[in-house]
């Protein structure tokens, strides 16, 4: 899945949930909090982890955006269908 996010967007609570995620910053960066940890990626780098940590992403400085790939576990929690 290819996600964009926008800077200043009201930041998320960090949540787990069954899975292992994925990601690759094509643009911009990113601050990746998993668990009490935080780090920025920046555009050409990639970062995995299960989804049971506690997890948040957010844009810095700009638009970011990522390629994301999910286990099927993942792919569930992040598909929203009504």
């Amino acid at each position: 899945m290819k996600v964009r996010l926008e800077p200043g967007a009201p930041r998320g609570e960090p949540r787990v949930h069954p899975g292992h995620d994925w990601l690759y910053v094509l643009e911009g960066r990113i601050l990746l909090t998993l668990g009490e940890r935080q780090m920025i990626v920046e555009a050409g780098e990639a970062a995995e982890f299960s989804t049971m940590t506690p997890h948040a992403i957010d844009a810095i400085d700009g638009v970011a955006e990522l390629l994301m790939v999910f286990d099927g576990d993942g792919q569930r929690a992040h598909s929203h269908t009504d």
